[in-house]
């Protein structure tokens, strides 16, 4: 790491100390979010990478393809690079890894319309097993059953807590265990 290297380093630390959006990688690999409130997948993050020779003779390195944009396409990966790129003979020589996150942050709208996100399908919420369970009159003893076999343990927890036991000849698991440190003090040494 030369010296210019380190200056930015100590400066993007001082600036970003507080931002939870940004993440020091190793000493020359840093990333930065960009989360979208309104709409998860139009969030994305980005990864700068340092060369040997950086700021003076080589620029940073980009680097869209992690994890966290797993729901943008590689086209809109290489387009949203190229447009930062374009920035590049702005900051040429010197330390740009602020100026980019900046320019970003500046124009975050036009790259959030670059993200289409045409691949992803929205998942539609379904109403816990619980209370389809308890909206059904279960009259007997076989139909309880049945409805208890797709219900989770906390499921069948909080449905034996509201609605208490179908049967009660049917006993619950355990109701006749001996509780184990009652009966040891009450055996002696």
């Amino acid at each position: 790491m030369n010296d210019d290297q380190q200056d930015e380093k100590e400066a993007l630390i001082a600036i970003y100390e507080d931002d939870s959006n940004f993440t020091i990688v190793s000493d020359t690999s840093y990333c930065y979010k960009f989360p979208c409130p309104e709409d998860e997948l139009k969030g994305f993050m980005i990864k700068v990478i340092w060369p040997k020779d950086y700021p003076e003779n080589e620029p940073a390195i980009l680097d869209l393809d992690l994890f966290y944009n797993s729901h943008v396409t590689t086209q809109e990966r290489d387009l949203m690079i190229s447009l930062i790129k374009d920035q590049y003979s702005d900051w040429e020589g010197m330390a740009m890894t602020f100026s980019i996150i900046s320019h970003i942050a500046d124009n975050i709208d036009d790259y959030r319309t670059l993200i289409k996100n045409d691949r992803v399908e929205k998942r539609e919420e379904k109403p816990e097993t619980v209370e389809t369970v308890a909206s059904h009159q279960v009259v007997g003893k076989e139909d309880a059953k049945s409805a208890m076999k797709n219900m989770s343990k906390a499921q069948k927890r909080k449905f034996f807590d509201k609605y208490g036991n179908i049967d009660m000849a049917d006993k619950p698991r355990g109701w006749n265990w001996v509780d184990v440190i009652k009966h040891l003090s009450k055996t002696g040494p």
